[in-house]
């Protein structure tokens, strides 16, 4: 018994319906995963600046902090040569008065 042209033509449209939905199916899915991509290119993005502004950042405190230590150094070094100035005046006597006379010596 042969099938009726009816029912070969539905089958075939039954086919061509399966094979557009696939097809679509796929196209829906590619552009899904295009949307994602591109939002994790975003969060990928937007993490790199947010680093790179942590980094300049920690590069800016690091600089002063560096800065802030030479300073210190300095004024130690300056202190150390102060106390050995007061020293030097008076090597046997009060230390007091050879400061007054060291401040008293550098002051205009």
């Amino acid at each position: 018994m042969k099938p009726s042209l009816s029912i070969m033509a539905m089958l075939l449209l039954l086919g061509a319906a399966v094979f557009c939905a696939q097809r679509w199916g796929r196209e829906a899915g590619r552009a899904a995963c295009a949307t994602q991509v591109q939002e994790v290119q975003g969060l990928l993005r937007r993490q790199t600046q947010a680093l790179n502004v942590m980094r300049d950042e920690g590069a800016r405190r690091s600089e002063r902090a560096r800065q802030a230590l030479a300073s210190a150094q300095a004024g130690q070094a300056d202190a150390q040569a102060a106390a050995a100035r007061i020293l030097a005046l008076q090597p046997g006597g009060d230390a007091c008065r050879a400061a007054e006379a060291l401040i008293a010596s550098e002051m205009p």
